[in-house]
């Protein structure tokens, strides 16, 4: 007997994001509610990839 194979979930599905009245961004896990990240800028990765990083 063959198994129901489920399509596992993508990360963009899980992900909710907002803005703080600061100005800061906030990603969080919408099924894990200890699962978030609060920044108050953001990195450019191409950058730092290329030239490594700033001091």
């Amino acid at each position: 007997m063959s198994e129901t194979q489920r399509r596992p979930e993508r990360a963009a599905d899980r992900c909710g994001t907002f803005e703080t009245i600061d100005g800061d961004l906030v990603l969080y896990d919408r099924d894990n509610a200890n699962a978030w990240i609060q920044a108050s800028y953001a990195i450019d990765f191409e950058d730092v990839r290329a030239y490594g990083p700033t001091e």
